[in-house]
């Protein structure tokens, strides 16, 4: 009996661990997920990248900016698009990709319109400049 005590302490010791040692490598956040130019993409930063005029002003660069593609109108495709991108430390946008796709002729239109969006207000880390993460929907909604 004593020896069954024994292993169970121990697997609850190893799960403590475990546990531990998750804690400590997600809840900083300088556990990057990638790295930009050999610097850390951070997920969260003391304070968010943002944009100029805030998000109606985001919103209205993209609808004044987007061009509805001729074949997905024909089709009739919609759909919302989200697109992640680094806001780097001089608030450029870079690396942009797609992370929920709707169709590829949509697709690429979300990716030109956030390829040509002005400097962020770059995001910080203890008062320094950070590369960061920024996920954005883009709507595709045809009047009907």
């Amino acid at each position: 009996m004593k020896k069954e005590c024994g292993g169970l302490v121990s697997v609850k010791m190893l799960i403590v661990f475990l546990f531990a040692v998750m804690f400590v490598a997600f809840s900083d956040n300088a556990a990057a997920q990638s790295q930009y130019k050999g610097e850390d993409v951070l997920i969260v930063a003391d304070e968010m990248p943002s944009f100029p005029g805030g998000e109606a002003a985001i919103r209205e660069n993209i609808s004044r900016n987007l061009r509805y593609p001729e074949s997905a109108v024909e089709k009739g495709i919609e759909g919302k698009v989200f697109i992640k991108f680094i806001v780097t430390k001089d608030g450029s946008v870079a690396n942009v990709t797609i992370s929920r796709s709707v169709d590829a002729v949509i697709d690429e239109e979300a990716l030109r319109v956030v390829r040509m969006l002005p400097k962020f207000t770059p995001g910080k880390k203890d008062g320094k400049p950070v590369n960061v993460w920024y996920s954005l929907p883009i709507s595709f909604q045809l009047n009907k």
